[in-house]
């Protein structure tokens, strides 16, 4: 029997949404002192507007968060139910700044001297994850990652050497820096999550089997520190950091953005300024990968980002620790399940993300905590969607390699085309549903070299949704007279256990499937590839885009929502109740 590890260590950090009532004033509750200032975001028509619109209150602007003509800023607490009555701006109310000390550096030789030092000079611990997805197949083309750059916005980065150097030894690959918690000079990460998963997309260290330890080993690297040392952010870090990215994408070449992190979906993607700001990312060229979140495997689980309709949101999978057998592997149960709430089929794709081993110091938080795993003594274990969007990170950056000229909704298009959906051979259906596996188990030789051609997020129009000028929903719904959650037309054909869900789990635990596939470029001894089970198999249709307008009609269970009140205030596509927002990290079994 394969030793089941129950330690509690899944970290898609959670992007924290709001502190307790007792810290923050909201709607209808907010106390008439002058003197309170309550943090918030206040945007519209543009960035200058709205900051005139604070200082005639007698606030203050914390950030200019152009990416979404809005600012950060403290607001009296006497004035914001006036802000929610003006039809000209929207507000959204931001969780109160967390405080932690700084930590202190003489530069970036100092700290990689520190990293350098508890690396030693041997292998890597096996990392496997590579060659489960055949990213190892495209090195062999000599594709590494070369000429692209990867943003990590996450909790910092440490700097080990296989990150400062690439495969070839070069020193030049960290790019960027910024830091909008503490405002390090040089690279720091407290916490360790980020470390480990820049380590995941880039590590150039050979492991014991001598593979590289990274997906992508000669990428470029900018880290954004976004979360504290104990993982935790506000709206504000955040959309500071898209905002960032978004700004330096051309000085450092940036076409990649990993975004591990999430807090609990409250309003429509549209509504919601972090996934505006992503979206805006997007339409600017920057191929957009995001967790889907450790809330599963309930449907209606996604979270934001993973909620946002255009970027690439990443579900889970174990490989059962048996690498090179694929009929044993499933899809992890705290992988978060769609629909969302918009009707969006999500996650997009589901890659490896359970005892996924990569960088960490062991003075992070995570680590001397104990809620990683310890394989050496800088390399951890740990499980969640926050791993598994990393390796679809450094999938893309492969695949942006091999083809400089892409565009995001390409780069979409070529991993769920090629993606592997979970077949059962003796019934011919699948064994999850389109939103648990959405296209199937990610396929990087077969994204990278076929010849597929086409563009994702079909029926979708997003410089008319930046523009607030049309919003989208998705194909699914909830079918009320049967219980189940379903596709429409023409969709809705698609009954052989894809199409159509009741919200169990899946069928791995009652007997194995195989991994149907489509293009056939990978050939190795890594599966079973039987293929032709259906338009759905291999295939991508517009099921991921968009269905239609958004109508705010779609009615889901009435235990989604958590009161009368917080569903009319989605239904009519109100910006974010941080009362109704999970504001903890979440830990879970290690499958």
């Amino acid at each position: 029997m394969k030793k089941q590890m129950l330690y509690r260590v899944f970290i898609s950090t959670v992007l924290v949404f709001a502190l307790i009532s007792s810290l923050l004033p909201t709607t209808g509750q907010v106390m008439a002192d002058a003197s309170v200032q309550v943090s918030v975001i206040l945007q519209g028509k543009g960035v200058d507007q709205v900051a005139q619109i604070v200082e005639s209150l007698g606030g203050t602007v914390t950030s200019r968060l152009d990416i979404i003509n809005g600012v950060g800023a403290l607001i009296p607490s006497q004035d914001i139910n006036t802000l929610e009555s003006r039809p000209d701006v929207r507000l959204t109310l931001n969780n109160a700044v967390y405080e932690m000390s700084s930590e202190n550096s003489d530069g970036w030789k100092d700290a990689a001297s520190s990293a350098a030092a508890l690396s030693g000079s041997g292998p890597a611990p096996a990392t496997n994850y590579s060659q489960v997805v055949g990213a190892n197949l495209a090195w062999q083309q000599g594709d590494l990652g070369q000429g692209v750059t990867v943003a990590v916005v996450d909790t910092g980065l440490t700097l080990f050497p296989s990150l400062i150097n690439d495969a070839t030894g070069s020193s030049e690959r960290i790019v960027g820096w910024k830091d909008f918690i503490d405002h390090s000079p040089v690279p720091v990460d407290p916490n360790g999550h980020g470390t480990h998963i820049a380590g995941i997309i880039a590590n150039s260290q050979m492991d014991s089997d001598h593979q590289f330890a990274g997906i992508a080993p000669n990428v470029q690297l900018v880290s954004v520190r976004v979360l504290d040392k104990n993982g935790q952010g506000t709206y504000e870090d955040v959309i500071q950091g898209v905002d960032w990215v978004v700004k330096h994408k051309d000085q450092y070449h940036i076409r990649v953005m990993n975004l591990s992190l999430q807090a609990a979906a409250q309003s429509p993607y549209w509504a919601d300024p972090l996934d505006e700001a992503i979206t805006q990312a997007w339409a600017d060229g920057i191929t957009v990968v995001v967790a889907a979140g450790n809330s599963g495997p309930a449907p209606l689980s996604i979270g934001v980002p993973g909620n946002n309709p255009y970027v690439i949101t990443t579900g889970a999978f174990t490989d059962n620790y048996t690498p090179t057998n694929w009929s044993d592997d499933y899809i992890a149960p705290f992988s978060s399940a769609g629909p969302t709430l918009d009707g969006f089929t999500k996650p997009d794709i589901v890659a490896p993300g359970a005892h996924m081993v990569s960088l960490m110091l062991p003075t992070s938080y995570l680590a001397s905590n104990q809620r990683a795993l310890p394989v050496t003594q800088t390399y951890y274990s740990m499980a969640g969607t926050s791993q598994a969007a990393a390796v679809v990170s450094g999938i893309a950056a492969l695949v942006i390699a091999q083809h400089p000229d892409i565009t995001p909704d390409q780069v979409k298009y070529r991993l769920m085309v090629t993606a592997i959906p979970w077949v059962d051979t003796a019934t011919q259906q699948a064994g999850y549903s389109v939103w648990q596996q959405g296209a199937g188990r990610v396929n990087a030789p077969d994204a990278i070299f076929s010849n597929a051609a086409g563009s994702a997020n079909t029926g979708l129009n997003i410089e008319a949704d930046l523009a607030g000028q049309t919003h989208y929903e998705g194909y699914s719904y909830y079918d009320t007279a049967t219980g189940q959650y379903r596709l429409r037309p023409p969709y809705n054909t698609l009954n052989d256990g894809y199409g159509v869900w009741s919200g169990g789990y899946g069928v791995w635990s009652g007997g194995y499937g195989v991994w149907s596939g489509g293009y056939g470029v990978w050939s190795g001894g890594y599966g079973v590839w039987s293929g032709g089970y259906g338009v759905w198999s291999g295939g991508y249709g517009v099921w991921s885009g968009g269905y239609g307008v958004w109508s705010g009609g779609t009615i889901w269970p009435d235990n989604v929502f958590t009161s009368p009140t917080s569903k009319a205030n989605f239904m009519a596509g109100k910006s974010p109740d941080p009362q109704n927002t999970s504001t903890s990290l979440q830990w879970v079994s290690e499958p």
